[in-house]
């Protein structure tokens, strides 16, 4: 086991690492958070102005288009995102170790995997791409424009997906502005693209909804390379090299794999119910899946604090748990539950009073625009347990614990995110209301169980007991290799 450091090493002597004196604990988590936001709001700003776009044009089918081929996409992006939170993870906590060369190591394997994933997703999703919109339950004219679009934004995958992995494993070292900054260079280049290939500017011929879907892929493109050459800076990244790229040490990625694949299951898992819970939506009809897709395009600007606020959870207590210092992850944990949940009451409480008339911003039909209003009005109930619930899964990850949350996810997925929605949607015929309050009680359940293994406790030995085992894994294997005398 890591022996604990004292107060006195915890002096912040090395700017490469988090300062994690007690004292100057709210400062290293605020110091962390607000570029993580920043870079958040920007991200789902890429998307935010994409629906916009498409909902200016007034064309209801494109618009549930977008609503399907997103949680597609979703579906493609899950396995990245889980082995962004393995991956970050162990370089969190070889960061607390001062073992950076191991962290070079983990982040190279990584992207060895990243890279060879979005070459599958790409293929694995260009050839069935008109059955995929089908199956969700679009219409006729929906599953026209859907397939296409979804293949055009295809092409964004094979650098933008490595991007979120690399994105993470920045955040892990502590450097959180970096990837903020590649956001912003990202959004402004989409907006600026799509809107010119969209409606067209001097001789340049409109390309309506395709436009949108090729700035999209513009964007993710160059921040992309942005992101992984991000990553070798040695004073602002962890100094990748590129014979960490070329080299296999089966040890190091039997770990990544170890670390990664329960988080991948749980984002798969949870991106495949939102495959079943948009087909329950398909259902109510299109109007009311674009009014659903509108007011989700909203709330998921809103919740980005709270996605901040987890990645610095997790940072801060994969730093400290590799330091040895179970007791100031903890600390941070509490705090940044408590901001997270303050935040999101705000903000709810800004959705009731405001939200049917700030929908409006999206210039859709009236009956879209009612609905989607009364869907964040709604959207307020779940937004103080979705905030605690991303702190504790980050707190969790970041520690090494991705079983917790795989367990947690799977219950709460097929008996609230699909069994409730559809009783109260369809069986009750509460239509979109009901899917809201019914995810609302999703996100409290969650909240519950992953607060039950948060106070458990388990997740402060983990770390040790990981790294002794793969230790005594890579001894005996030595062993094996030697001759027989």
């Amino acid at each position: 086991m890591t022996r604990p450091a004292s107060s006195d090493s915890f002096q912040k002597s090395d700017p490469s690492v988090l300062d994690l004196r007690p004292e100057f604990l709210n400062r290293t988590i605020l110091r962390l958070v607000w570029p993580a936001v920043t870079e958040n709001l920007l991200f789902s700003a890429v998307f935010f102005a994409d629906t916009l776009m498409v909902a200016w044009l007034r064309n209801e089918s494109a618009l549930a288009a977008t609503a399907l081929v997103g949680v597609w996409m979703l579906f493609v992006n899950a396995p990245f995102f889980g082995l962004s939170i393995g991956a970050s993870s162990l370089v969190s906590r070889s960061w607390g170790e001062r073992d950076f060369e191991a962290a070079r190591q983990f982040a190279g394997h990584a992207l060895i995997l990243a890279f060879g994933l979005a070459l599958i997703q790409f293929v694995g999703t260009w050839f069935p791409a008109e059955a995929i919109v089908r199956v969700q339950g679009g219409a006729s004219e929906v599953v026209a424009l859907g397939h296409k679009f979804l293949r055009i934004i295809l092409f964004s995958t094979l650098l933008g997906l490595p991007m979120i992995v690399a994105a993470g494993m920045l955040r892990a070292s502590g450097n959180t502005r970096t990837p903020m900054y590649i956001t912003l260079g990202m959004n402004v280049l989409n907006i600026a693209v799509s809107i010119y290939l969209t409606f067209g500017l001097g001789p340049w011929k409109p390309l309506g909804f395709w436009g949108v879907a090729w700035g999209t892929v513009t964007a993710r493109t160059v921040g992309g390379i942005a992101m992984i050459a991000a990553l070798t800076n040695s004073s602002r990244g962890i100094g990748l090299r590129f014979r960490d790229l070329l080299t296999y040490q089966s040890p190091v990625m039997r770990r990544v794999c170890h670390q990664a694949i329960p988080s991948m299951l749980e984002r798969g898992l949870h991106t495949l119910s939102q495959v079943v819970f948009m087909r329950i939506v398909a259902i109510l009809g299109t109007t009311v899946l674009a009014a659903h897709n509108l007011a989700l395009q909203v709330e998921s600007v809103a919740f980005m604090p709270c996605v901040g606020l987890s990645f610095a959870a997790a940072a801060v207590t994969g730093q400290a748990i590799g330091a040895g210092r179970s007791d100031l992850a903890e600390m941070a944990v509490r705090r940044t539950l408590f901001w997270s949940v303050s935040t999101m009451v705000a903000l709810g409480s800004l959705f009731v009073a405001l939200g049917p008339w700030g929908i409006h911003l999206f210039r859709a039909t009236p009956e879209v625009l009612r609905l989607a209003g009364m869907a964040m009005q709604l959207s307020a109930l779940e937004m103080p347990f979705l905030a605690a619930a991303f702190v504790l899964v980050g707190a969790l990850r970041g520690a090494g614990d991705a079983r917790s949350p795989l367990y947690v996810t799977l219950f709460c997925l097929v008996v609230f995110r699909i069994g409730v929605v559809y009783l109260f949607a369809i069986t009750f015929k509460w239509g979109l209301a009901g899917v809201w309050v019914a995810t609302a009680i999703d996100w409290a359940a969650r909240t519950v169980g992953l607060w039950g293994f948060f106070r458990a406790g388990k997740w402060k030995t983990l770390h040790a007991r990981e790294k002794r085992r793969f230790e005594e894994m890579g001894k005996a294997a030595l062993e094996e290799q030697e001759p027989v005398l």
